[in-house]
């Protein structure tokens, strides 16, 4: 029998009954059910893991043949068989990657990080030469015994992975270069990320799996696998800051410790600062070259889903280092550690979290960080053209710029980064239309203008994409901590809105004004009075009102500013 040929041993399954399905008294029987059979071209392949997206293997198999009934009266079921597509790294199948394939699929195509990850779920270690056996399973019913088809021998050789770290993915499912350390317990891995307030994210453990929040419940903290289900990307709270992170598969749960402070104490004393980009405390003082013993203390908030999406289930939590400078420990209490400083003079102590399987202390600095710029500006969108239409930056990680305006432009626009900077300026890439495209800074075309009227822009300088959505409605919602939209009303200046209401309680979570009610489109606050932010949390003021006043709430989006007055 070789690679290509089906099974010859028939399975005679007119000797089973569907006893669900009857007319007249009589049981109705399936038969002429051909075996499954399975194909691919590939003998011999290698791995490269500087190539992980080029296609390294395509699975082929038939449709298991026609089914037919008995009783010609009786039509037979379309798409009757459940195909799940098997990858062992033994010929008995005892440790096997299972894929679910959907109705009418029949082809599979692997990239080189999707089967170098298969590969090791299925039984074989990373960084090896070894066959793999594939085939597929076809189950036609409840309590019916599954088939399978033949099995495809591959020789392969899979690129070495570190089972002992996960990666950090972003909302994309792009690597961030993060990553969390597998602990002593069994696929827990943790690890001390330098989160931003609701930063999306994906978890993707060493042998490939993605892991995110679960879709079902859908709640947050609740882990689920990618390849049990839908998966959402799971979100850090507010506010941004140093979280130790754990990530517990076998409880599919996660959980952010949001350390909050820390302080040294011992021949050093004071509060340390911390560097979300560099994921590092640091402290600087004045230093005599000798070795010196501090303890590393202070209090942390943990976030998990009793807590709910954004509120601490415990908060003040104590928490320190110890064990040496080289190999700091963390826990609930401080030991003292010990480091050296060479020289005498203005030296800064840094404590760096950013390996998640070797923290330090000791001299040193941070590097740098570039900040982002806190606007951009939409050069062209109305006449005459200039920088007086901005839209704020509210997604540092992601360089995201976000927010409304009116658009009735001659020749396209642009996207500047500059107060009268007209070169250094981003078009848009062959391809882009009004609504959605690619920016560029030595692209020849301006982005084309969409037809007249107010739209909602979300400018991303990371990823380098524009989009525009037409705005057709405007609501506010989070008064009274009440979460209906209420619909707001145009006044008779462009870009402002109104909306009045009763103060009856308390609003401890602010206001947001929802677009297009769409709660995936929205202003926030912008941590400053008065001023709106795309996508950030709810803005205060309202509870500067009495119970029972009558309070009438204005929102300028064009200048994303807002503004509360007793009626």
């Amino acid at each position: 029998m070789n690679a290509y040929s089906k099974y010859t041993a028939a399975l005679a399954l007119a000797a089973l009954a569907l006893t669900a399905c009857e007319k007249d008294g009589d049981t109705i029987y399936i038969g002429s059910v051909t075996d499954p059979s399975v194909e691919t071209t590939a003998t011999d392949i290698v791995l490269d893991e500087n190539n992980l997206e080029m296609l390294a293997l395509t699975v082929f198999w038939n449709e298991n043949g026609d089914i037919t009934l008995s009783d010609p009266g009786v039509a037979a079921p379309s798409n009757a068989f459940t195909n799940t597509l098997q990858l062992s790294a033994s010929e008995d199948f005892a440790t096997v990657y299972e894929e679910t394939m959907g109705a009418g699929v029949t082809s599979r195509q692997f990239t080189a990080g999707e089967l170098n990850s298969a590969a090791i779920r299925g039984g074989m270690e990373s960084g090896t030469t070894a066959p793999v056996y594939i085939r597929i399973k076809s189950v036609l019913g409840p309590n019916v015994a599954p088939r399978y088809s033949n099995v495809l021998t591959v020789n392969l050789t899979t690129y070495l992975v570190d089972l002992t770290i996960g990666a950090i993915l972003d909302k994309n499912q792009e690597d961030t270069g993060r990553t969390l350390a597998l602990t002593d317990r069994e696929n827990v891995f943790a690890g001390f990320l330098g989160a931003a307030s609701w930063e999306n994210w994906y978890f993707r453990a060493p042998g490939g799996e993605l892991w995110g929040t679960a879709a079902d419940p859908g709640e947050a903290f609740m882990l689920g696998s990618s390849s049990k289900g839908e998966i959402w990307n799971n979100w850090f709270p507010e506010p941004a800051g140093c979280y130790y992170t754990t990530v517990n598969i076998p409880a599919n749960e996660w959980t952010g410790q949001l350390v909050k402070s820390l302080s040294l104490s011992g021949d050093i004393n004071g509060e340390m600062t911390y560097d979300r980009h560099s994921n590092a405390w640091s402290y600087t003082f004045e230093a005599e070259a000798r070795s010196y013993s501090v303890s590393i203390s202070g209090l942390s908030d943990i976030y998990n889903h009793s807590g709910g999406d954004g509120a601490p289930a415990q908060t003040d939590v104590p928490v320190g280092f110890g064990g040496q400078a080289g190999a700091l420990t963390f826990g609930s209490s401080a030991s003292a550690v010990t480091f050296d400083v060479a020289t005498a003079g203005e030296v800064s102590i840094v404590l760096d979290l950013s390996n998640p399987k070797e923290w330090t202390i000791g001299t040193g600095s941070l590097a740098p960080v570039e900040e982002a710029a806190p606007m951009v500006y939409l050069l062209g969108i109305v006449e005459p053209w200039g920088f007086s239409d901005y839209l704020r930056l509210y997604n540092e990680e992601e360089l995201s710029y976000g927010g409304v305006h009116y658009v009735e432009s001659l020749w396209g626009w642009q996207v500047g980064t500059e107060v009268d900077n007209w070169s250094d300026v981003y078009k848009m890439v062959a391809g882009g239309n009004a609504s959605e495209g690619k920016l560029a800074m030595d692209a020849q075309d301006n982005i084309t203008a969409p037809e007249n009227g107010t739209y909602i822009f979300d400018i991303s300088l990371k990823w380098l994409t524009y989009k525009l959505t037409a705005l057709t409605s405007v609501s506010a919602t989070g008064m009274n901590d009440d979460w209906n939209l209420h619909a707001m009303t145009a006044t008779e200046t462009p870009g402002v809105y109104t909306y009045e209401f009763e103060k009856t309680a308390d609003t401890p979570w602010g206001v947001k004004i929802i677009f297009n009610e769409d709660w995936d489109l929205f202003y926030g606050g912008n941590g400053k009075p008065g001023e709106m932010c795309y996508k950030r949390d709810g803005f205060t003021g309202d509870n500067d009102f009495a119970v029972g006043d009558t309070v009438v709430l204005t929102v300028d989006l064009f200048n994303a500013t807002y503004s509360y007055a007793k009626k």
